[in-house]
């Protein structure tokens, strides 16, 4: 199955994963052309827009990731398992801990950083919010769901130990956060407070600046809801000011704008067949049998096939 991460107009590919009752160990990546290009958007857009104010990828030895699993590869500080496929799982890592992935290969912070070459310390984890605090569901005193795990925790954690897994160069450095997600639909079940949750997210980013981050890349919303808009525009200003008082390199990838192009007109992004893969979150069983041609790969999960197709 095909992987991307969609980061200043490119993105990368891995080979299909072979439905067999063995694992399969996914570890290539190779360029691919985008069927659509960034449109960069400019700097005092009072909304938010595809923007890269001179992050130098070339430059990028280190990448410091926090998010939910849009970016987790299970390895939540640690070593990643590596991108095994076990059926009847569908998630690429160990099959008897949480250390999966949700897809069948790497994610798209992985397929950067071995096109880099670069090192990843990846705190980012599945179903993860802003902060546990903002929404009625996640809140501590308030135990309505299972408990997730925020940015506020992961930048704790990263913030404990970060500093000795890596000399963290900051001309060097690229930090990435992908964060909205799971806090709308926690916000959708039983509401809560965005205004905590925007206070958090540039509280948290505050913390990674005073602790050297000087290359900062927010992956933004993969489809429009009115909350988590608000919340990106008002991000894309925090960002910009710090380019403007700090000097801190920025870059903005809008990906509503990449899903939209794909489900108006699927052709030219090689897509095909069944939108989703697989009938279930939980298993492979019952999934279509060219997964190569599916825009999702896991039902009501953000991860996109993306790539162009000469057959």
């Amino acid at each position: 199955m095909l992987l991307a991460g969609f980061v200043f107009g490119f993105a990368l590919q891995i080979p299909a994963a072979l439905a067999q009752d063995f694992p399969t160990l996914l570890n290539v990546t190779s360029p691919l052309t985008l069927a659509i290009q960034p449109a960069c958007g400019p700097l005092n857009s009072g909304h938010a827009a595809e923007i890269n104010t001179g992050i130098n990828l070339s430059a990028t030895r280190t990448i410091v990731a926090f998010g939910d699993s849009w970016t987790s590869n299970g390895a939540n500080g640690t070593v990643p398992v590596p991108p095994v496929m076990w059926p009847p799982s569908p998630s690429a890592g160990s099959r008897v801990t949480s250390n999966r992935r949700a897809s069948n290969g790497f994610v798209w912070v992985e397929d950067l950083a071995n096109s880099l070459g670069a090192k990843l310390l990846n705190y980012a984890w599945g179903g993860a919010v802003i902060d546990n605090f903002a929404w009625n569901t996640t809140s501590p005193l308030n135990q309505t769901a299972v408990q997730r795990t925020d940015f506020v925790a992961e930048t704790r954690l990263f913030l404990l130990q970060g500093k000795f897994l890596d000399p963290l160069v900051p001309s060097q450095t690229l930090y990435t956060v992908a964060f909205g997600i799971n806090d709308e639909g926690q916000f959708e079940i039983a509401g809560g407070n965005w205004t905590l949750a925007y206070e958090t997210y540039v509280t948290k980013l505050g913390e990674l600046q005073a602790n050297g981050a000087k290359n900062i890349l927010i992956h933004g919303m993969y489809k429009s809801h009115p909350n988590t808009d608000v919340l990106q525009d008002k991000i894309f200003a925090y960002l910009r000011e710090s380019h403007l008082v700090n000097g801190t390199a920025i870059a903005y990838v809008h990906l509503e704008r990449l899903f939209s192009a794909i489900a108006s007109n699927p052709g030219p992004f090689g897509y095909r067949g069944n939108a989703t893969c697989l009938v279930s979150a939980t298993t492979t069983a019952g999934g279509c049998s060219d997964a190569d041609h599916s825009v999702f790969w896991i039902p009501g999960h953000p991860y996109i096939l993306l790539r162009r197709r000469t057959d």
